[in-house]
């Protein structure tokens, strides 16, 4: 899976952010991450839990989840 984030210069923030969580997230480039979880709805719903956390620490920073062939998930 992989997000996408408006503003290149929270990739970092948000990989580190995502990580401290035991999130496996790395940054594939300015404003992409991957992130490795299972595609359950119970891995979807504590990733969206985990996005609105971030929503409200950096709500100038939007993130968009895509499945890895690129179909765009409900935003957090």
């Amino acid at each position: 899976m992989q997000l996408r984030i408006s503003d290149p210069g929270y990739t970092e923030r948000l990989v580190n952010f995502l990580r401290s969580l035991g999130q496996a997230a790395t940054a594939g480039g300015p404003g992409l991450l991957r992130i490795d979880i299972p595609s359950t709805e119970d891995a979807l719903v504590e990733l969206g839990i985990y996005l609105r956390v971030w929503k409200v620490l950096y709500p100038d920073a939007d993130v968009q989840v895509e499945n890895v062939d690129g179909d765009e998930l409900p935003a957090a």
